[in-house]
């Protein structure tokens, strides 16, 4: 408990009176004692003081007025007089001032020197000191503990409301209450960020919220709600837990890594069947079974999945990935096995995403087996993921579209090269080259259906496809060279196709 402006009258010995009442000023914890016979020792003072005085400084009742409203600017917690020495009784032009202004203001005896109060004063504030210290050092061991033991939230939270004596929470980054003790206590994400954001407000209503970083990043928050003179004291406890949370996941990191590369080995280098299905079996995946893929990505995601705990609960519990999960190349992939569930973990990371940068995009694979169905897998997640933002499941995939999802493939280089000529031509006479084997080849090559979608006449038509062969050195009733023209189109198409 800090020292009260009511625990100094409560003494005694001290015989100290009250001349003024102002409400709630005998609840003022009081940070200090000052002695002074100053015309103005505002200077010297920090706020919170008891502030002793003699009066030996004559003041007309205009002078004791301006004192005591600076004394009331800094804030000081009272002004005790000194009654027997310089002055017999208060003067009235201070007691009126102190009613005035609302400062509280008491009298001491010439019997008691201002030693003997600062004195008390100081033993107390030293052993108030003293209590938190020793109440910090045990907290910080007991939390270590916890922490170490991998007793997870619930635990640290109930630890932590049982020594503040206090509302305990801990919530993610998006205000999610993770963890609260008790149960029953309210956290609404708008009290929680106006703690965060003014922390000095925050303690003197009794509510704290501190950030928790891990290597310089925000996976959360704790927050406490009670007596402020308690919930100060979460401030190292958050340091503590931020950095568990930072060894926890530079661990959990260094796995997904080592998963990391076995994906990529099987994804993009080609990893023969049976170095892929050891490898498989290493990470705990059937080598034999059947899996789905799920891809996400947005700005910055595999860098993301590096800094920030996807489950800070099961983080501090020790748990690892449910399912083998990585950063690669710009977004986080996920093998489900056959038994599990694609959809909640592409729901999870998309929530995890969500709020970056650029909106997340999840693709979810289709059920195939084997390392090959692996590799398969990821690049129909891919493709799903071009059908828009949010989850996407992929419909089946075909070689074309296997072809066009494959990021190895310098396919628009190739495209550009090809259509390059119709492009020029279409730039330099105004014609719509371009657009007329685009829609012939969407129409499966009929020349009737082509006409009505662009309103040509047959001719006109088969004189665009004349010109189209020429210039590209291609023959638009070659199945191989139509092929080759709609995968050019397909890398190609507008945003909005």
């Amino acid at each position: 408990m800090p020292v009260l402006a009511s625990h100094l009258l409560a003494q005694r010995e001290l015989r100290l009176t009250a001349v003024t009442d102002p409400g709630g000023w005998a609840e003022v914890p009081i940070s200090w004692s000052s002695t002074t016979e100053l015309e103005d020792p505002v200077p010297f003072l920090r706020g919170g003081e008891l502030v002793l005085t003699t009066g030996l400084r004559r003041r007309t009742r205009r002078e004791w007025d301006q004192l005591v409203r600076d004394l009331v600017a800094v804030p000081v917690a009272a002004l005790c007089i000194g009654i027997g020495l310089v002055h017999d009784r208060v003067p009235a032009g201070l007691r009126d001032a102190a009613e005035r202004h609302g400062l509280a203001l008491l009298t001491s005896p010439v019997e008691i020197p201002f030693i003997q109060i600062s004195r008390w004063t100081a033993d107390q504030i030293f052993a108030e000191q003293y209590a938190r210290t020793r109440l910090m050092i045990r907290l910080q061991d007991e939390i270590m503990g916890a922490l170490l033991a991998g007793r997870g939230l619930r635990h640290l939270v109930a630890v932590l409301a049982h020594h503040l004596t206090a509302e305990v929470a801990v919530l993610d980054t998006a205000g999610t209450v993770l963890e609260q003790h008790p149960s029953a206590a309210r956290w609404p994400v708008e009290e929680v960020a106006a703690a965060s954001n003014q922390p000095q407000a925050a303690a003197t209503s009794g509510t704290v919220s501190l950030p928790v970083r891990a290597d310089g990043v925000v996976v959360g928050y704790i927050a406490a709600r009670g007596p402020s003179e308690q919930v100060t004291l979460l401030a190292p406890t958050a340091n503590l837990v931020g950095l568990e949370i930072a060894r926890r996941q530079a661990l959990v990191s260094g796995g997904r890594e080592l998963v990391a590369q076995v994906i990529a080995d099987i994804v993009h280098h080609g990893l023969p069947e049976k170095e892929a299905q050891r490898k498989l079996a290493q990470l705990g995946l059937d080598p034999q079974g059947s899996h789905r893929v799920v891809v996400a990505s947005s700005a910055h995601a595999a860098s993301l999945l590096r800094q920030r705990p996807l489950d800070l609960v099961a983080l501090l519990q020790g748990r690892s990935d449910l399912y083998p999960m990585c950063p690669l190349d710009d977004g986080i992939v996920v093998v489900v096995g056959a038994d599990g569930d694609a959809r909640t973990v592409a729901d999870r990371l998309l929530r995890y995403l969500d709020g970056r940068p650029a909106a997340a995009k999840v693709g979810v694979s289709g059920l195939h087996r084997g390392s090959h169905g692996i590799r398969i897998g990821y690049h129909e997640a891919r493709h799903a993921q071009g059908q828009g933002s949010g989850v996407q499941e992929c419909r089946t995939l075909s070689l074309p579209g296997l072809i066009l999802s494959s990021a190895d493939l310098p396919l628009a280089e190739l495209a550009r090269s090809l259509l390059e000529p119709l492009r020029r031509y279409d730039a330099d006479h105004g014609a719509a080259l371009e657009a007329t084997v685009r829609l012939y080849l969407e129409h499966d090559g009929s020349m009737a259906e082509t006409c009505r979608a662009m309103n040509l006449h047959r001719n006109s038509l088969r004189y665009r496809i004349g010109q189209i062969e020429r210039l590209l050195g291609k023959r638009l009733g070659s199945t191989q060279d139509r092929l080759e023209l709609w995968l050019a189109l397909q890398v190609l198409a507008p945003p909005d196709d």
